[in-house]
């Protein structure tokens, strides 16, 4: 790795990027009364995690802001859930191939992790009110461990759904608020929760004051673009919400010593 991973806040010392992100949730579970929620964003100095793309006239997060670094820490992230959420936008790019799958994961050791920590094959909620994607492989190869929450009324939309052998919960209302999703989380139980998906279900889960952690990496890179999209739009979140900064890292070149993203990890009052 051309990289160092070190921790400046509250302490420094230099860690082990392989397993730090590890101990964050999974060690605290046992001790909580109420699932944990908690969401992560890749972003450009300027806050932009997403940029119009022309080849898929699609809000897509810029190839030149990922790293290694990052992936692997959402994949830390990932082991130590026992629920994913996403939702219609994801689906649609996996159907059509301009997002990857993020649903399962590929990582060797962190699978030999979570059958050592008993943590299982994660369920996954998709929040979909328009159900407007393609039903293929790729997303059947999750069907088993997927239930998708809608709003939707259309009668062909939901039995072809359904007749793909997928699990649908109907909802009243316009969209599926994140008190609704609260409560169809606490009654199956499910203790860690991962948001993988975009703002918006984040936005009301900090409006309802139910995200618990928010993972945030900036990559130092200014991110231009007329279209664009940000982790808190303000049509959800009108006022100022407090944050606890828990703990800062940043990855610093081998060769240049220059700094290439800091990871900051809030917690939510």
């Amino acid at each position: 790795m051309t990289s160092e991973f070190i921790k400046i806040y509250p302490e420094f010392k230099k860690v082990d990027i392989n397993n730090e992100y590890l101990r964050n949730i999974f060690i605290n579970l046992s001790k909580r009364y109420k699932p944990y929620y908690y969401a992560n964003f890749l972003m450009g100095v300027n806050g932009r995690i997403a940029i119009y793309d022309k080849k898929y006239k699609k809000l897509l997060t810029p190839s030149k802001i990922m790293s290694k670094n990052d992936f692997l820490i959402f994949c830390q992230l990932h082991a130590q859930s026992d629920c994913l959420v996403t939702n219609t936008n994801y689906l649609k790019g996996l159907s059509e191939g301009y997002y990857g799958d993020i649903l399962s994961l590929k990582d060797s050791k962190l699978k030999k992790w979570k059958e050592k920590n008993k943590v299982g094959i994660p369920k996954i909620i998709v929040i979909s009110n328009s159900l407007n994607f393609k039903i293929n492989k790729k997303i059947l190869n999750h069907k088993d461990n997927m239930i998708i929450l809608t709003t939707n009324k259309s009668k062909r939309k939901i039995n072809n759904i359904k007749k793909h052998g997928i699990k649908l919960k109907k909802y009243n209302g316009k969209e599926i608020s994140a008190k609704s999703l609260d409560k169809y989380i606490r009654s199956n139980k499910y203790k860690s929760i991962y948001f993988i998906a975009g703002p918006k279900i984040v936005e009301n889960m900090i409006d309802q004051s139910l995200l618990d952690t928010l993972y945030c990496t900036t990559s130092q890179k200014l991110v231009g673009s007329k279209k664009y999209d940000t982790i808190v739009r303000g049509d959800i979140i009108e006022d100022i919400k407090d944050l606890d900064l828990r703990n800062i890292y940043i990855t610093k070149n081998k060769k240049t010593k220059k700094i290439e993203e800091i990871y900051q990890e809030y917690t939510l009052k």
